[in-house]
């Protein structure tokens, strides 16, 4: 009896940790996605654009793995979906950047804070 009470806490902890471990990163990635975003932008340098853009890819992809349940909008896209939709424009706009169109590359960014902005009202 003691043994089973004892492993199911050790399991209840172990899962406790592990979801706030998933918060953590994912607090990180957005503010890694928002940091980058910011950068980006405020850039005139290819270098740098580029810089924040692969940081963007990653923070984006990391934050994938963490599955978040939206706020009751069935038709909604789930958050796969989004971080998908955010690496492509990604990958897009830095297409972009790599032809050595910068500036169209920031007007095609633009839809990267859509893609946030969608996110934000149904999962935040």
């Amino acid at each position: 009896m003691i043994k089973k009470t004892l492993a199911t806490m050790m399991l209840v902890s172990a899962f406790t940790v592990s979801s706030m471990s998933f918060a953590a990163d994912l607090e990180q990635n957005m503010k890694t996605l928002a940091k980058n975003y910011k950068a980006f932008n405020q850039t005139t340098n290819v270098a740098e654009a580029n810089k924040a853009l692969d940081n963007m890819r990653v923070a984006a992809t990391d934050a994938k793995k963490v599955k978040l349940k939206g706020r009751g909008d069935a038709s909604a896209p789930t958050s796969t979906q989004l971080y998908d939709q955010l690496i492509a424009q990604i990958d897009k706009t830095q297409a972009l950047v790599k032809g050595g169109h910068l500036d169209h590359a920031k007007m095609e960014g633009k839809k990267l804070a859509e893609i946030r902005d969608q996110g934000h009202k149904i999962y935040h």
